[in-house]
C-alpha cells in the first residue's frame, strides 16, 4: 500500500461527489485537523479511525504528563514565576488529565467484570 496525501486525490473526490475542489479541500483538511488534534491533545481515551482502527492512549503517557505538569506547577510556585493564566492552564490541564486517568480505570475494571463474567460462566 503506497500512502496518498490529500492532493493527490482531492481532484477525484470533486468529480465523484460533484463538489468544488475548494469544498472537498475544506472537508478533508478540517477533517485530518480534527484527527491530529484529537489524537495529540490527550482529550479522548479513544480515537476510533474508519479503515485504520483504534488509537489508544496507553495510561504511562498520561502518568508522565500529570507528573510532568505537577513538577512544573510546583516549581514555578517555589520561584513565584507563574502567571495566573498559566496557572489555570496547568490547573485545567491536570483536570482533564485525571478526568482521562479515572475514565481509563473504569474501563479496566468494566473488561475485568467482563472477563471473570465469562470465566464463571464456564
Amino acid at each position: 500500500m503506497h500512502p496518498k496525501k490529500a492532493k493527490e486525490f482531492i481532484d477525484d473526490v470533486a468529480k465523484e461527489v460533484g463538489l468544488a475542489k475548494e469544498v472537498v479541500d475544506n472537508i478533508i483538511s478540517f477533517y485530518y485537523r480534527e484527527l491530529r488534534e484529537n489524537l495529540s491533545k490527550l482529550k479522548h481515551y479513544r480515537v476510533h479511525v474508519t479503515n485504520l482502527g483504534d488509537f489508544t492512549i496507553k495510561h504511562w503517557k498520561i502518568d508522565d504528563k500529570i507528573d510532568k505538569l505537577q513538577r512544573f506547577e510546583e516549581n514555578n510556585k517555589a520561584k513565584g514565576l507563574q502567571k495566573i493564566t498559566a496557572r489555570f492552564k496547568t490547573a485545567e490541564a491536570l483536570y482533564e488529565l485525571n478526568t482521562l486517568k479515572k475514565i481509563i480505570e473504569e474501563e479496566n475494571q468494566r473488561k475485568e467484570f467482563i472477563k471473570l463474567h465469562k470465566k464463571q460462566k464456564k
